[in-house]
C-alpha cells in the first residue's frame, strides 16, 4: 500500500492516492496537520474529477505511525514535510520519500492553481511508476 501525505489532507495527497487508484495502485492519504473528518476541498474535488477522480467521500486522516508501518512507501509532497514527518517520527520517516517535482500547497488559490497541482501529482506518480504507463 502507498501512503500520500501532505500537510491537511483535504487537496494534495487525497488527489495523489485517488489518481493512484485509477492507475491501479493500493493507496491512501493522510495529513500531517489534519482536522480529522474534514472533507477535500470544492477545488480539489473539481480539479480530480477533471482527470476521472472522486474526492466526494474523502474525509480526512490524521497520519500515525501505525499508518506509516503499514504502509510499502510513503510519499509527502514537499521536502518540509519530510523534515516534519522526520521530526515526529524518525524510526519511520526512512520509510518516506518526496514526489518529484515537489508539489506546492494550491490552497489558497484558485482553480487554475488546483489544476497545476492535479497536472503535477500525475506527472510525479509517472515518474515514480506508481501504476499507469
Amino acid at each position: 500500500m502507498i501512503l500520500f501525505i501532505c500537510t491537511g489532507n483535504t487537496c494534495r495527497s487525497p488527489m495523489a492516492a485517488a489518481f493512484a487508484r485509477n492507475r491501479g495502485a493500493e493507496a491512501a492519504s493522510a495529513g500531517i496537520m489534519a482536522r480529522p473528518g474534514s472533507p477535500a476541498s470544492q477545488k480539489a474535488i473539481r480539479a480530480a474529477a477533471l482527470h476521472g477522480a472522486d474526492l466526494t467521500g474523502h474525509r480526512a486522516r490524521q497520519v500515525t505511525e501505525e499508518m506509516i508501518l503499514a504502509a510499502d512507501q510513503v510519499w509527502v509532497m514537499t521536502n518540509s514535510q519530510w523534515d516534519a514527518l522526520n521530526a515526529r517520527f524518525p524510526e519511520t520517516a526512512a520509510k518516506a520519500d518526496v514526489l518529484y517535482p515537489e508539489i506546492p500547497d494550491p490552497y489558497g488559490g484558485g482553480d487554475a492553481a488546483y489544476e497545476r497541482c492535479a497536472e503535477r501529482l500525475l506527472e510525479a506518480l509517472k515518474r515514480a511508476g506508481i501504476g499507469g504507463e
